[in-house]
Formats: structure tokens, C-alpha cells, sequence
């Protein structure tokens, strides 16, 4: 692979991808660690519906990395990809595709064209996604992909329900559902979790004339079209109710005290009283003229969850359209009314609705209820309410009978098998137990066609319910027909009647197919062997570690656990860990509709390894945001390494050293071992802990301890022209660091990490074929005390830096004296060269005590001088200011013995308590105020003035070298051209050392490859360089 300094890494990845591809070094791995202790880990499946999204790209990222940590480790892994194929997600896709509106014109189509339809968009998009994940660097074994909508997962299923049913937990009921009316379909309550937008709807003060009585009930709903089902009116008897006297109405209105704020205009309150007084009254419906409710009874029944705080404390209830009127409908054996069909349309004896959908029904209602003087008001009225996963169609609810698992036996199961799990953050454990714990029946049944075929058969004859649990079940009880099924889904298996083990009759299908988080959650037993290589599963489960989007704690999570302790009696997994939302840089979310990156374009314009690396470093329970921003600023912080390897390169290309085992006895080399041991057993522990976001910020640690102290202390080693035994010693030091660096970073960094292997690693030492076929690094003991004494140096020349910062001193200005306190001499002795160079300074002095630092002046204690001096005192402060260093000392002499003080001027003598001993740094001094004891001395003579210009004339030099284009062992003409006194002594003067810096020789140029004119403080300098020619 190319050496280069200047590196394409959207090529690079390109050509990392054809390495991996032509030397198989993925089957390699695999075949490596074959026979070695698995890790267990099971893939959540990506629907194959759509493209890949660069939210997507966060987990996959995390799993890969983890999957390279195992095997660097030599864990045989699970590799085995999984897509999610078949269900409402499929179907809605594939009707935008063939632009259906609704069922019907599916049933239109044909069911069979519609399957192969669905068919031919997963294998597509999961080829799609294929190539999407390669790029991304993920290794798996991509031609084993399992897919939920095989016969091979939908039988594993049919086994799980049949012991449902053997338990006595499948069940068919009416209650109203969560329904889709564009899908046609219910929606289970898992489903419906986050599912909920803020959406505006017109809300309705309707009226209902009490019966027998002179006043009116004032009811208040948010879904006008359910007022046709209206069958009750509930109160909460503990409140407090009023008498209402409005403006164009003639009887009073009865609403809860709280809701009188309601009522505008001029208003009148009868009287106060309790809630119970208004039960068992009966009242006249919305629409007493629909047939539906002529022969009902309406009346008004106690509800302690009544809520005053919302509407008028008056509930209108229809136990067809809500769960909760369903419940108290139950209580009271409320008729069950429900008004609309499955695309949300009004049955034909709904009158004047007949025909309508619930959402055109809406300003028919109210003019209905304006024509019989039963509307008060509407008013537009925004809340959080749920629409469909898929589709995004606002739901309705409807009574429908479906088919449920009972949860009631299994709830305190489950709970315990979660208890046990170890969830990552553990604010997710805690949901789930929560949802457990609140869960209702597991609606599984969907009116739909392209999904998992639920295996029920209810005979009519005997009224037994089969439930097959096999498809060799199937085959036994459904003859030659079963047997020669192309597959186990809609249209075909409808057709396939199965023989009554009961009474011998033959039994139809029920046309349901199943909630598609069946298909998900049953594949750590469909995938790992569970049917037909039982030992291998129990190798493989339960997983030790999984991970998938937070939102999957009530799907996926939710389903595994469900179908896992039915078979099992134990949980899928032993330790559970989420990731959350991606969004866009601003905080928006990613939409398809809207603003969104595709993963294609990030990959070809960041990376790969910067999308990795800026996901890895993200928090797993926080949002991440994702933008080219943020990319690129990623995308820098890699540069930092890649740097540090490109230095070891470009030095190497010259030297060309054999690299052997560090040995050295250099203070900088055996820093560089420790510091890169420490990292690596970091590495190891954050790997461990699953805490990648840690794991980068050691690494962007240990990148500039690399950076900005080895190679930056170093760099005159490496520029040496012999290959001398120190400068090997820096080879080995620095080739040690990368090559541990890389192999730590490499899981989450597989591209560069690669290139550095092969161009670095491969080239000038030894190592497997690929760094992915290497061993994670291993550390050697850490010496604690040269990592902190490194610490403290590094503080000393932090310290000393600021100092030359307060006083305005560029480091290029050499400096006589850097004062050190002496408790440091032990720490500092060894890197006093170090020291001295990065700060620039000729001598360092410790000293137990810097008093001799300072100088000490009296200053006037004016509260207490003012009482006695009175009108004298502007005197005495004007002579007292004026006192020249000699006299000050000698006032200060006198101070400390105890003496009164005499200024010259004033002829009395001054009590000591007239004034303030201070202390000041002498001139030239600049010291530390903290309890590192760091003092500079500042003064700059004339011989320290010229060795300051000639580094600055040495640094336009190695600058116009370097834009020039010159590598850095090439050889140079230097021609300077100035009229200013100083600079052409200065040049006189360090002539040799700029010849010996820049690789050049000094003298006259006359036609030079660049030049360039500088404006010095000292005058004007143009610098001119060429190329000296090899002869």
C-alpha cells in the first residue's frame, strides 16, 4: 500500500476495502478463532425496506467495534446479520410504490402479485444495505444473513404459539384497538409506545338535555365523530358541580365548578353541589335519531376518574371507541357501539354520517348539533395523540375482535428475568420492569396480508382451537396440499385446510397474519439452532451483550424476553445496552420527508472511520448530533494520529531502519512505553465496560501526549543525519506507540488503522497479514512514577509558558534564567535538557527559597497615617513616592529592626505602624502565583536579542522550505538579501547553524525557485531558496 504524507481517506478506505476483499482476510479471522470460546452475541434485524440512514449507522458501528474487540481477542463470534422482511412496514412501502391508497386496492391487485412484490423490495433493499454496511467497515458473514420472513422463522414462531396456546394464553376477544384506517389494520400496544404527535383538532362543548329535569349537561370531547356511540355520561361524584346560567341557552348547564372559566359572555351560577346528585339521572344522547341508539338507555353513571383540571369535569362515554370507556362499560354492562369500519368509514345506519370518514364526519357534527341547539362551542385544541408507525395516519379507536396472548401468568416471569439482566444505561432496566409491570394482553393479530400467517384454526364443528406448532405439523394435518405450499405466507397457505385432531372436520385459516415483533423476537431461537442443532444453541445463548436503539426496551427487547421465558423460562440476553436518537447538527431530527444525510454521501465525503469514530465517541444515553460539521471536526482530532505516524514515515523513507524491541535507556523512551502501556489496559477496561465514548477521549489523550510531547522533545533525534544507536532507540519508541495504538483503536478505526499496519507495521517490522488478524496488544508493567513525573515536568513548562505569556516573550526569544523551587530538582534533573529547549531558556537555578526574588518596600497605612499627619500627608506620600531603590531599602531596614522611619524631606520621624511591609518581584523577574514554584527571569540582553532574531529568521526559512515543497531531506541554496544592520549580523553570526537547520548552503541566488520578503522589526529580509541539483 502507498506511503503518502498527503492522504486521500476516501480512497484509502476504498482501497482498504479491496485488501480485506482479496485476501480474505475475513474468513481468515473467522477460520482463526473457529475453535476457540465464543462470544455470544445476537444481531438485531434491519428492515430491509429502505436505504441504510446514517442513523443507522451509530449501532452497526458499535457492534462491529465490538465484534473486532472479541476477535482481537480470539472470542469466536456470532457474525450472523439479520433483516427484518416482512410486515406492515413492507406492505406500506410497497403500496406507495404501486400507488394504492388503501386494502382494496390490494385485494385488487392480487394478493400473490402483491407478495412477490413485497418479496422482490426486501431482497433489494437488503442487498442495498449490504453494500451500505461493507463500507462502513462492518464485518459479517454477509452471504448467512438470516430474514425474518422465511419459513424457517415463521415455524420457529408457530412453535412459540402453539405453547401459548398449550399454557391457555391465546385468546380472541372484542376490544376496542388502536386502528390504522389507511392500513386497515389495529395496532398492538408495544407499537403504539412513542408513537404520539402533537397534532391541533377541533374540540367540541356539546350539549345533553337531562330528561325530567330543567337543566342540560355541558360535555367536552377532543374526537367529535365518537360522539355517534355515546352510551353514558360519567361525573366524579367527590366534585364540586354548578348550576350554570348562559347566554342563549334556556335551561342551565351543568359543567364542574373548575370549568365555569369555560363560559364566556355574561354567565350566572345557581348553585354549587356534589357530583353525586347527578348520578342515575337520564339524559337525552347527541343523536337520539340514529338507529343505533333508539332503543337505548342513556344515563349518567360515577366515575372517580373524572378530572375537573380537563374539559368541563363532564365525560361523554363510548365504550366501542376507547379503552378506558371499554373498561368502565364493562363495570355498568354499557352497550358497545362501534361506529366505523376499517378504512375509518361511518356504517350506512349512521344517518346522515353514513359514508363518511371519521375525519370528514367532523363539520357534519357539528351542524347536526347546531341544527338541534345541542353545539355550546369548538375550539381548535393541540395535544399529543397517536398515529401509525408506518404510515403516520392519525389512529382511531375501534372495537374489533382480535387475537391476544395473555400476559396475566407470564407478568411476573418475565419481570424477574429482567431483573436479572444487566441494562446499559440502567434507566432503560427500569422501563422496561415499568412496562412489564403496566403491559396489557399482547394483541398479535393483524388484518392484513403480506406478514407472518398465524397458524389458528378454529373448528367450527367441535369449537376447538388448533394452534399448529410446526411446519411438519402442518404438513401432517394438511395432506399433499401443504406439502407442495411454495412458501408459508398469504395467498397460498389461505388455501391449505387442515384435518380437526378433535372431531376430524376440515378447518380453514383464521386470514390474520401476526404483529411483526413475533418475527424479531424469535430469533435467538431461529437463528442460533435452537430447532435443529440444539447443542450448538446452548453454545450461543443467551447473549452476553446486545444492543439496539432505546426505543426497542417495548419492541424488540420487549418481544425476546416475551417469547424467550415462554420456552425457556429465562431471559434472552444477559446484558442489554441502547443507543438513542441521531440528529441533525442543530438538534432537529432526521427526516425522511425532510432534512436528512444519506449514509452514502457521508461515507464518500467524511469516512467511514470519522462516522465511526464520531459515534463511538458519543454518550449511548444522550442524543448524538451528526452533521459535516461535526464530521470534520472528527475528522481532525484522527489527523492528530495520523500525523504522528506520517512523522515516523517521512523520517523512515530516509533512514530506512530495521525495528527491533525497544531497549532504550532514554528518559522520553521509557515515558513513551509507560504512557502507551497505560493506554493500552485503558483501551482494555473501556472495551470491557462497553464505554467507547471513554475509550476516545483516552485516546485523543494519549494522541497528544504522543504528539505534543514525545515527538515535539524528540524531533531533533529524528533529524540527525546518522542512523546512530540513540536515534534507532527513538525508531523503536515511536514504531512501539503507533503499532499499539492502532491495534487498541483499530476495532473502531479498521481503515486507518489498516493502512498504518500495512505501510508502517508490515514495512518496517513483522505482524500478521491484516491488523485485524492480530492479538489486541498487551501491556508491561507501568512505572506510576515516570508517568507523574512527566506530569509535573510537563506542569513546570506550562507554568514557565504563561509567564513568557503575561510579560509578552515569544518563545523564539531565548531567556538567561528559569528558577525552579529545589523540591523539583529530584523530578526535573533528568529531562533538564528538555526543559531548557522547550522554554528556550540557557540555565535553570532551584531555589529553596525565592525571597531573593523579590525586593521589599514600605507602602503608607493611610487609615492610621491619616489620623496623625493630617494636612502633612499628601507631603509625606508625594517625598515617600519619590524615594529612590536605595533609601526605600534603607526605610525598610529600619522598619524590621523597629525603628522609626525617616524619609528624606520630612524632618520627623514616622512610628512603624504608619506603614504596610510588602514584597514585589525585582525587575525582570516573572513568577508563579500558584504552589508550583516557577520564576522567569525576563531581561533580554543584546547578545539574548540577536540569538531571538536568529530563530525567527531560522523559522521563515524552514517555512519557505516547507511551501516550497521540499522534502525534508532534500538540499537547499539560502540567499538573503537586507539592508538593516542587524539582520546581516545576525545572519553573520548563525550562518553555520541556519545551514546546519535548513540543509542548506548560503550564498547568492540568481534565479531563485520562490522567494519571499519579510517586514522584521529590524527591517526588511527577503529569504530566496533553491534546489541544490545532485550531481
Amino acid at each position: 500500500m502507498p506511503n503518502e504524507t498527503k492522504q486521500d481517506f476516501i480512497k484509502m478506505e476504498h482501497d482498504i476495502l479491496n485488501f480485506w476483499e482479496e485476501h480474505h482476510c475475513f474468513d481468515k479471522l473467522r477460520k482463526k478463532n473457529y475453535a476457540n470460546k465464543k462470544f455470544r452475541f445476537l444481531d438485531g434485524p434491519i428492515t430491509a425496506n429502505n436505504p441504510m440512514g446514517i442513523h443507522h449507522a451509530w449501532g452497526r458501528s458499535i457492534k462491529d467495534i465490538v465484534l473486532r474487540y472479541k476477535a482481537m481477542n480470539s472470542y469466536s463470534c456470532h457474525y450472523r446479520n439479520g433483516f427484518d422482511t416482512q410486515g406492515l412496514w413492507v406492505e406500506v412501502e410497497v403500496e406507495k410504490e404501486l400507488g394504492f391508497r388503501d386494502k382494496k386496492d390490494i385485494e385488487a391487485y392480487g394478493m400473490e402479485n402483491f407478495t412477490k412484490k413485497c418479496v422482490d423490495r426486501i431482497k433489494h433493499f437488503s442487498s442495498v444495505i449490504t453494500t451500505q454496511s461493507k463500507r462502513l467497515g462492518q464485518w459479517m458473514d454477509w452471504e448467512n444473513s438470516y430474514f425474518t420472513h422465511t419459513d424457517e422463522n415463521i415455524s420457529a414462531i408457530w412453535h412459540f404459539l402453539k405453547i401459548c396456546h398449550e399454557n391457555g394464553w391465546i385468546a380472541k376477544s372484542y376490544r376496542p384497538m388502536p386502528w390504522c384506517p389507511r392500513c386497515g389494520t389495529s395496532l398492538s400496544e408495544h407499537e403504539m409506545s412513542g408513537s404520539h404527535k402533537d397534532i391541533t383538532h377541533t374540540a367540541v362543548f356539546a350539549v345533553a338535555p337531562v330528561k325530567n329535569a330543567d337543566f342540560d349537561m355541558l360535555v367536552w370531547t377532543t374526537t367529535p365523530w365518537t360522539l355517534s356511540a355515546n352510551v353514558a355520561i360519567a361525573i366524579n361524584p367527590e366534585l364540586d358541580y354548578a348550576f350554570v346560567k348562559c347566554t342563549g341557552f334556556e335551561r342551565s348547564l351543568v359543567m364542574a365548578k373548575s370549568a365555569i372559566k369555560h363560559v364566556n359572555g355574561e354567565k350566572q351560577v345557581l348553585r354549587i353541589f356534589k357530583g353525586s346528585e347527578l348520578v342515575g339521572l337520564e339524559y337525552e344522547t347527541f343523536f337520539p335519531y340514529l338507529s343505533v341508539q333508539k332503543d337505548l338507555i342513556h344515563t349518567i353513571i360515577p366515575w372517580d376518574e373524572v378530572d375537573a383540571n380537563e374539559g368541563c369535569g363532564v365525560v361523554h362515554i363510548a365504550p366501542g371507541c376507547g379503552a378506558e370507556d371499554y373498561e368502565l362499560g364493562k363495570t355498568y354492562s354499557l352497550a358497545e357501539i362501534c361506529p366505523i369500519d376499517e378504512s375509518g368509514v361511518f356504517f350506512n345506519e349512521y344517518g346522515f354520517l353514513s359514508g363518511k370518514s371519521a375525519t370528514q364526519a367532523t363539520p357534519l357534527i357539528f351542524e347536526n348539533l347546531q341544527k338541534y341547539g345541542k353545539l355550546f362551542k369548538t375550539h381548535n385544541y393541540t395535544h399529543s395523540y397517536p398515529v401509525c408507525w408506518r404510515c403516520k395516519t392519525e389512529v382511531l379507536f375501534r372495537l374489533v375482535r382480535e387475537w391476544y396472548i395473555k400476559t396475566d401468568e407470564i407478568r411476573p416471569k418475565l419481570i424477574e428475568a429482567a431483573e436479572i439482566v444487566e441494562w446499559e444505561p440502567t434507566f432503560i432496566g427500569k422501563r422496561m420492569i415499568d412496562w412489564l409491570q403496566n403491559m396489557g394482553d399482547w394483541n398479535i393479530s393483524r388484518k392484513r396480508f403480506y406478514g407472518l400467517p398465524l397458524p389458528f384454526y378454529p373448528c367450527e364443528s367441535c369449537g376447538k382451537l388448533t394452534v399448529i406448532g410446526s411446519k411438519e405439523e402442518l404438513n401432517k394435518l394438511g395432506g399433499d396440499a401443504a406439502y407442495e405450499l411454495p412458501e408459508l405466507h398469504r395467498p397460498w397457505i389461505d388455501s391449505i385446510k387442515i384435518q380437526c385432531p378433535h372431531c376430524k372436520a376440515f378447518v380453514s385459516r383464521i386470514p390474520e397474519v401476526g404483529d411483526v415483533w413475533l418475527d424479531a423476537g424469535i430469533v435467538p431461537f431461529s437463528t442460533l439452532g435452537y430447532f435443529n442443532n440444539r447443542n450448538e444453541w446452548e453454545k450461543n445463548f443467551p447473549a452476553e451483550w446486545v444492543i439496539e436503539m432505546q426505543e426497542q426496551v417495548r419492541l424488540w427487547f420487549y418481544a425476546q424476553l416475551f417469547m424467550s421465558v415462554t420456552i425457556t423460562g429465562r431471559a434472552p440476553y444477559e446484558k442489554v445496552q441502547t443507543n438513542n436518537w441521531v440528529l441533525a447538527e442543530d438538534g432537529t431530527k432526521f427526516s425522511k420527508t425532510g432534512f436528512m444525510i444519506r449514509f452514502d454521501e457521508a461515507a464518500e465525503k467524511l469516512g467511514s472511520d470519522t462516522i465511526r469514530y464520531l459515534f463511538a465517541g458519543a454518550s449511548m444515553a444522550s442524543d448524538v448530533r451528526f452533521g459535516y460539521n461535526l464530521g470534520e471536526e472528527a475528522r481532525r482530532k484522527l489527523i492528530s494520529f495520523w500525523n504522528i505516524y506520517s512523522f515516523f514515515m517521512i523520517y523512515a523513507g530516509i533512514d530506512k531502519p530495521v525495528i527491533s524491541e525497544p531497549e532504550s535507556t532514554d528518559v522520553t523512551d521509557w515515558w513513551l512505553r509507560n504512557r502507551v502501556d497505560e493506554f493500552v489496559l485503558k483501551g482494555i477496561k473501556y472495551y470491557e465496560k462497553y464505554s467507547f465514548a471513554e475509550l476516545v477521549r483516552e485516546f485523543e489523550l494519549c494522541t497528544d501526549d504522543v504528539s505534543n510531547w514525545y515527538v515535539r522533545i524528540n524531533r531533533r533525534r529524528f533529524w540527525k543525519n546518522t542512523l546512530d544507536a540513540d536515534k534507532q532507540n527513538a525508531y523503536n519508541s515511536l514504531f512501539y506507540a503507533i503499532k499499539a495504538m492502532a491495534q487498541v483503536m483499530a476495532p473502531i478505526l479498521p481503515f486507518m488503522t489498516e493502512h498504518i499496519w500495512q505501510a508502517m507495521t508490515l514495512k518496517y517490522g513483522s505482524g500478521e497479514e491484516s491488523i485485524h488478524l492480530s492479538d489486541f496488544p498487551k501491556a508491561g508493567p507501568i512505572n506510576e512514577s515516570v508517568l507523574k513525573n512527566v506530569e509535573k515536568v510537563r506542569a513546570v513548562i506550562t507554568q514557565a509558558m504563561k509567564l513568557r505569556n503575561d510579560r509578552n516573550i515569544k518563545v523564539k526569544q531565548p531567556l538567561l534564567i528559569l528558577y525552579l523551587g529545589k523540591e523539583l530538582d529530584a523530578v526535573c534533573a533528568p529531562y533538564l535538557e528538555v526543559i531548557k529547549d522547550e522554554l528556550n531558556i540557557k540555565k535553570i537555578v532551584y531555589l529553596a527559597d525565592f525571597s531573593s526574588l523579590s525586593t521589599e518596600y514600605l507602602s503608607l497605612n493611610f487609615q492610621i497615617a491619616g489620623k496623625y499627619l493630617k494636612g502633612n500627608l499628601n507631603q509625606v506620600k508625594m517625598l515617600f513616592e519619590s524615594l529612590t531603590e536605595e533609601e526605600m531599602t534603607s526605610c525598610v531596614s529600619d522598619y524590621k529592626k523597629g525603628n522609626s522611619v525617616m524619609i528624606t524631606g520630612y524632618e520627623k520621624p514616622l512610628p512603624t505602624e504608619f506603614f504596610i511591609l510588602s514584597s514585589k518581584e525585582k525587575n525582570h523577574i516573572a513568577r508563579s502565583q500558584n504552589e508550583m514554584l516557577v520564576a522567569l527571569n525576563t531581561e533580554i540582553t543584546n547578545d539574548l536579542k540577536t540569538e531571538g532574531l536568529y530563530r525567527e529568521i531560522l523559522r521563515h526559512c524552514q517555512i519557505l522550505r516547507k511551501e516550497a515543497g521540499f522534502a525534508v531531506s532534500d538540499r537547499v541554496l539560502l540567499d538573503f538579501v537586507t539592508t538593516a544592520p542587524s539582520l546581516v549580523s545576525t545572519i553573520k553570526e548563525y550562518g553555520s547553524d541556519i545551514m546546519r537547520e535548513t540543509l542548506s548552503v548560503i550564498q547568492r541566488i540568481q534565479s531563485p525557485l520562490m522567494q519571499k520578503e519579510l517586514q522584521l522589526n529590524e527591517g526588511s529580509l527577503t529569504v530566496k531558496i533553491m534546489r541544490i541539483e545532485a550531481e
